[in-house]
């Protein structure tokens, strides 16, 4: 079990993110909810905003699939996901503890870990393009 944890370090810390880069933002492209509902939609859920949230991770996303080629681009890019990301949190926290009418369940439990679990994603593939441009910058 040990050396299992081991080699998935390993892979963690050597191995290049723009293949998990590559599939995640095609997925999210694909999967963005502006691509599939409209503003009318999410007007009636009594969450216009979130609309436009998605947009914003639409464009994101498709700034982070033209800009693998450049590390420093793509890097700033991620640096917006990852904000994106963090303001979504923060929302729903916000959300889930000044609404009355929400009610910290087991949904919410299951929200908050997937949520942190892409915020935690989000952190090391921004590490990781930083220590690349770090290393080729060192290299060169």
């Amino acid at each position: 079990m040990v050396r299992y944890f081991k080699y998935l370090f390993e892979i963690l810390k050597y191995y290049d993110v723009q293949p998990l880069l590559l599939f995640w933002c095609v997925s999210d492209i694909l999967n963005n909810q502006v691509l599939w509902t409209d503003y009318q939609y999410w007007l009636e859920l009594g969450q216009p905003n979130t609309y436009y949230l998605y947009g914003a991770y639409l464009i994101v996303s498709i700034g982070i699939f033209t800009s693998m080629y450049c590390l420093k681009r793509c890097t700033f890019f991620v640096s917006l996901y990852l904000l994106l990301t963090l303001f979504a949190t923060i929302r729903y926290v916000v959300n889930l503890s000044c609404n009355p009418e929400a009610t910290f369940d087991i949904t919410a439990i299951r929200s908050l870990t997937i949520t942190f679990f892409y915020l935690f994603i989000w952190i090391w593939i921004w590490l990781k393009l930083k220590h690349e441009i770090l290393y080729r910058k060192i290299k060169n």
